[in-house]
């Protein structure tokens, strides 16, 4: 089983993508977890991610996919993909190069939640987790990335009929059986 998580900053999809990886033996490759191993690594390209990072910008997609391509071909008991695709030029280069690996993906997970959630758990999180990328500053800009470029990734993925939308505001274990529950029986057996 192949699936993508979407959804905006604080959402949850990190959790959710832990748990279903889990649950159903897949590799969770999140996007982030990508960007920020190769920041720590120090090397020259992990200093220019780290400072489009912090000032709340995406990373140019082409860096993202010299790390992210490798690990969905690591990913030879599936995988769940988190943080990407970001805007429609993603998503349409991640259909070809799976479709070029014949790789299909299985289900698109929405995890919705309005505005004013997402800021308020961002800034739970910052608060928390100390994370550099989560200033009020990067917060909003974030936010505004998604609102303009990936909510037309969630219309493609729904004209494509893989779309699942999931409320993400309950508690983590309703959310997950939710997912769990509107998964297709074929995936889950």
């Amino acid at each position: 089983m192949n699936l993508i998580i979407l959804g905006p900053q604080g959402s949850g999809k990190g959790t959710q993508a832990e748990l279903l990886a889990e649950k159903f033996g897949l590799k969770h490759i999140s996007s982030g977890d990508l960007l920020r191993d190769e920041v720590k690594s120090g090397s020259e390209k992990g200093v220019l991610i780290g400072k489009v990072l912090a000032n709340g910008e995406l990373v140019p997609f082409e860096t993202l996919t010299d790390l992210l391509e490798p690990a969905i071909l690591k990913a030879t008991s599936g995988f769940i993909l988190d943080g990407t695709p970001r805007d429609i030029r993603q998503a349409e280069y991640l259909d070809y190069f799976l479709n070029e690996k014949h790789i299909n993906i299985d289900k698109v997970i929405l995890l919705d939640i309005p505005h004013e959630v997402s800021l308020e758990r961002l800034s739970k999180r910052a608060a928390i987790e100390h994370r550099t990328d989560d200033t009020p500053e990067a917060i909003n800009e974030r936010l505004g990335i998604y609102e303009n470029e990936t909510l037309p990734v969630v219309a493609n993925y729904r004209r494509q009929g893989k779309l699942l939308v999931i409320d993400g505001q309950p508690d983590i274990q309703t959310v997950f059986v939710d997912i769990v529950n509107k998964l297709p029986s074929s995936l889950r057996a």
